[in-house]
């Protein structure tokens, strides 16, 4: 758990399987989505993309390994907008599930992953509780890994996270593909089941899925108290902290200053200084920590401590109708209380100064939470997209499942994701022509303009039909377009490693050099796959069949592997078919 403002992890590292183990299962949730930032999480869980450098090849592989396997739900008008058009995005599009909102004015709002490794022997599970949306906010956050092994037997304990994801799978849009639910449904069993390590110096463990039917808070009742949250209300300060003990609260400069005159009397409270940055290298590059995001409470009675991690901001939303997910852990308030985190002597205290109150400099975005909450609603609505002919150029007409209107005195319109510039009102038909195979998406970019001239734009996802059996593979070929890249896309795919060690010799592969010295190796990887994982050579054929239709795809692949390809894909269908007869 990272309190200590050293502390500091990476997604990427949170998400990295043990040494041994590989990606079996993954389902996340978060109330806000970046997709560029969705685009880590697959090089997390591919050893092999471990390096300094994301290239597209690598980035392109690790999704496509993890794409059947990974589920994220989020909350509908909560995809922002990519800042570039990849088609590299569109390799996420089954991953992605956006969910109604669970009550009129609330959010869903949990932020966790919960993941099944496997290994040679054996099965682990780990559960990741955030506090940070999967978005490349670089503010202060916390978050609590936990490792568990699989039990025999259900515990009660874990009864709070299996009614928090199946829940959350009622809720979204679209139904679920049967294939993902059901291999979902295989993992909670697996979490019901679970026990898990504790982080050293605690000594029990409690989970709260607020907003969901049957769920209760955590009982906040205490002598001491420590709230840290960005968001503060009244309300949330009375439930979080109960009766008239000693309260401290860390929380930002705007949020205070909104507070009621008197409401922190009595209170310590803190800030973040303004100086403290931590300069680190994140996800998207070099940057640093500045603001606040973390959601952490301490409680102490008697020489107990209670320390609650999550997604909940200290407001009533939160703990009354908002999905949120909490963690208590316990321990003696000498070792984790409120002193230890927060003291005087404290590696937090060094980052934070004394709260002294402003007048309110920036007024309230009334138009602009006015137009969020205004596409929460849009994008809960069922966009269905349908390809009108059956060849490029394509037409793709967009539809809703009922009608949408504009904001008062404004303007909503629809693109698509591969080309936003081709904005189409609503509610007017949408249909959108001279479409490349790869420019055919289930991602569709919405635009809300206010009265006032605000605009607020959010990703929705629709279900597509009629779409070219090869889109996804042809998504593929626009990336592999040198026979440098096929190579390192093949290698990678059989799991060689480095591709750095493919052109050391900085000759080119479609002229011979290195690919004649690696051709052996090369039969020998596919030798091995049709041994002993056949269908890892499936999404290869795909790519294959594709480059080889056209004198400029077969341009791509290196000399003499066509023709090696040919008796290794004869093999893997004779083998697929064998199966299929079994």
């Amino acid at each position: 758990m990272l309190l200590p403002p050293d502390g500091r992890s990476l997604l990427t590292d949170l998400l990295r399987p043990p040494p041994g183990y590989s990606l079996d299962r993954a389902v996340a949730t978060t109330f806000t989505l970046e997709l560029d930032s969705l685009l880590t999480a697959p090089l997390a869980f591919a050893a092999h993309a471990m390096r300094e450098q994301q290239d597209p090849i690598s980035v392109m592989d690790g999704v496509r390994r993890c794409a059947d396997r990974v589920d994220v739900f989020c909350q509908a008008g909560q995809i922002a907008p990519p800042p570039g058009n990849s088609s590299l995005l569109l390799l996420l599009e089954e991953i992605i599930h956006p969910v109604r909102r669970p009550r009129p004015g609330r959010l869903f709002h949990p932020k966790m992953w919960l993941v099944r490794y496997v290994s040679d022997e054996d099965w682990l599970l780990r559960l990741i509780v955030l506090s940070r949306n999967l978005t490349n906010d670089r503010s202060w956050d916390v978050s609590l890994s936990l490792d568990g092994a699989i039990g025999t037997r259900p515990d009660a304990r874990n009864a709070p996270l299996v009614k928090l994801l199946r829940h959350t799978i009622t809720l979204a849009g679209q139904p679920v593909p049967e294939d993902r639910r059901a291999a979902i449904d295989e993992l909670l069993e697996d979490l019901r089941r679970a026990v898990w390590e504790l982080p050293e110096g605690f000594q029990d463990i409690a989970f709260y899925a607020l907003g969901v039917p049957g769920s209760r808070p955590p009982d906040f009742a205490g002598t001491r108290h420590l709230i840290m949250s960005p968001f503060v209300e009244n309300d949330g300060l009375d439930l979080c902290a109960p009766g008239n003990g000693d309260l401290t609260i860390v929380s930002r400069q705007e949020q205070l200053d909104r507070l009621p005159d008197g409401s922190l009397d009595g209170c310590t409270v803190f800030v973040l200084n303004d100086l403290a940055a931590l300069e680190l290298e994140d996800e998207a590059g070099p940057a640093h920590l500045s603001g606040l995001h973390a959601k952490t409470y301490v409680v102490e009675k008697g020489h107990r401590a209670r320390v609650i991690v999550g997604s909940a901001n200290a407001t009533g939303a939160a703990f009354s109708g908002n999905i949120e997910l909490l963690v208590e852990l316990a321990a003696s308030k000498e070792k984790l209380g409120i002193n230890k985190l927060a003291g005087e002597d404290s590696d937090l205290r060094a980052i934070l100064e004394e709260y002294e109150r402003h007048d309110l400099v920036e007024p309230d975005d009334d138009s602009g939470w006015a137009l969020e909450n205004y596409l929460r609603d849009i994008a809960a609505v069922a966009f269905s997209a349908t390809v009108l002919n059956g060849g490029e150029p394509y037409e793709l007409r967009v539809q809703t499942a009922e009608d949408v209107v504009p904001p008062p005195g404004g303007r909503l319109t629809l693109s698509l994701l591969t080309r936003p510039d081709q904005a189409i009102d609503l509610p007017a038909e949408a249909v959108y022509s001279g479409l490349a195979t790869t420019e055919i998406t289930r991602f569709l970019l919405l635009t809300a303009e206010g009265q006032d001239g605000t605009i607020r734009r959010a990703v929705v996802i629709a279900s597509l039909t009629g779409d070219p059996y090869d889109r996804l593979d042809r998504v593929l070929a626009e990336q592999i377009n040198t026979p440098e890249k096929f190579l390192q896309f093949l290698m990678l795919l059989l799991g060689l490693g480095v591709p750095g060690q493919l052109t050391a010799t900085g000759e080119a592969v479609g002229g011979g050099g290195v690919w004649q010295q690696r051709s052996s190796g090369v039969l020998e990887l596919l030798l091995g796959a049709l041994a002993d994982r056949p269908h890892q050579l499936d999404d290869l054929a795909g790519l294959v069949q594709h480059l080889a239709a056209t004198e400029e795809g077969r341009g791509v692949l290196p000399e003499g592997f066509l023709e090696l390809w040919q008796h290794v894909d004869q093999v893997r269908r004779d083998l697929a078919t064998a199966e299929a007869s079994a």
